[in-house]
């Protein structure tokens, strides 16, 4: 092949691999020689206020401390969450409610971001709190939060010259109140740019903001994810152009993404009907559309775009079990690592560019959804292919088209 005439200009601006490397986290901390193993330098941890002070002024910090040393064995960066209440501060019953006083959770801020944005530590992002916007995990409105939660724990977080990381919505419930619609429409593009904006808006809240997180944005995928969802890449564009390109926010992470679970009011929850098996696919279907889209959009600082799967792993029972990464009991990377490991270890090694003048068609003629990377000296195209599809062709630039022959 003459490689000047498959990219040539078709080629985007390329971005550094340790710019790529830390673009992929995983949720949840332990297992840290998998996570060396799956190719992946970031894990996002809770920093439990009711853990870290379980009852007023009885302070341990020590599981912290050993968690991010055992990390850093590994090579593996942390992402705190500032999380929920301490169940002797709680407005309610629970820990997912906020305190009774706004003082008492500035103490647990500032001791926690005062203690581990400096030496040995270092941490320099921090995430307060983590879906606020569904039930679950706040008892009080989306305005409170910002008010008593996230602007407090922000100002506490610049002085230590830190960034936060926030509102960490989840985009699967963003268009109603949880309460009483939680699961009858979601993923509805027009609804999420609504609220997010609404958000950012709120009392100069973007303000206090360096980095949006989000939740489930589900890659490229659109109807099949129910009635009235939407394609959420023009989602990531919208932030772009209003909030990002303007200065006013630095940069956009996924903190929590992979396969969901649907609970419909008085049934039994299930894992979308939609994210069928094998469940590894859904793996790069999340994330290569999202790393697309920040090569494409000025990756100038390397913490700019990031995504996080959920989870590192969880219970057999759980309905979730084919979100996990590995099996805890028997310490295996189960089919959804394997396709991670395949991502960053096989795929994303190197300096990473966009190739953009390919196109993908399956035996019919019918163009199929691609994407195109050069990555160092390799082309790579990674195309969604139906398991009943036989032939792939594929057009490179100019040259003859090239075909492979009984894909499956």
């Amino acid at each position: 092949m003459d490689k000047d005439k498959i990219f040539g200009k078709s080629e985007s601006k390329a971005v550094p691999y340790e710019y790529i490397r830390d673009f992929f986290v995983i949720c949840h901390p332990g297992f840290f020689p998998v996570y060396q193993e799956l190719g992946v330098h970031w894990c996002q941890s809770d920093f439990t206020w009711d853990r870290i002070e379980s009852s007023p002024g009885k302070i341990d910090f020590q599981w912290i401390d050993e968690m991010i040393e055992e990390a850093r064995k590994y090579d593996v960066s942390i992402l705190p969450i500032l999380d929920y209440c301490a169940c002797w501060a709680s407005i309610g019953d629970t820990t997912n409610y906020p305190p009774r006083k706004r003082a008492y959770w500035e103490r647990y801020v500032k001791r926690t971001v005062s203690r581990y944005s400096v030496s040995p530590y270092n941490i320099k992002y921090y995430q307060p709190w983590s879906e606020p916007n569904i039930l679950h995990n706040w008892g009080l409105d989306w305005e409170k939060y910002i008010d008593e939660v996230m602007i407090p724990a922000a100002k506490i977080i610049h002085r230590y010259n830190c960034f936060v990381v926030a509102p960490s919505v989840t985009l699967e419930h963003f268009g109603y109140s949880p309460a009483c619609f939680e699961f009858l429409q979601r993923w509805n593009l027009k609804n999420c740019i609504e609220r997010i904006d609404e958000w950012l808006s709120y009392h100069d809240a973007y303000k206090y903001i360096d980095i949006v997180s989000i939740h489930y944005s589900k890659g490229d995928t659109g109807e099949e994810k129910g009635e009235g969802t939407s394609n959420l890449m023009p989602f990531y564009d919208h932030i772009y152009q209003k909030w990002i390109k303007p200065g006013k926010i630095r940069g956009i992470w996924n903190t929590e993404e992979g396969l969901t679970a649907e609970h419909l009011p008085g049934e039994k929850a299930t894992l979308e009907r939609w994210e069928k098996p094998p469940y590894g696919q859904w793996v790069p279907r999340y994330i290569i559309p999202v790393l697309s889209w920040a090569i494409e959009h000025n990756w100038d600082f390397k913490d700019k775009y990031k995504l996080c799967w959920y989870e590192i792993t969880t219970n057999r029972s759980s309905v979730l079990y084919p979100t996990a990464l590995i099996d805890s009991k028997e310490l295996k990377i189960k089919e959804t690592g394997m396709a991670l490991k395949v991502v960053t270890k096989k795929i994303f090694t190197g300096k990473t560019s966009l190739y953009h003048n390919h196109k993908v068609f399956d035996e019919k003629g019918e163009k199929l959804i691609s994407y195109g990377f050069k990555v160092d000296d390799r082309l790579i195209i990674a195309t969604w292919v139906d398991k009943n599809v036989k032939n792939v062709e594929f057009h490179l630039g100019g040259l003859n088209k090239e075909k492979s022959s009984n894909l499956k």
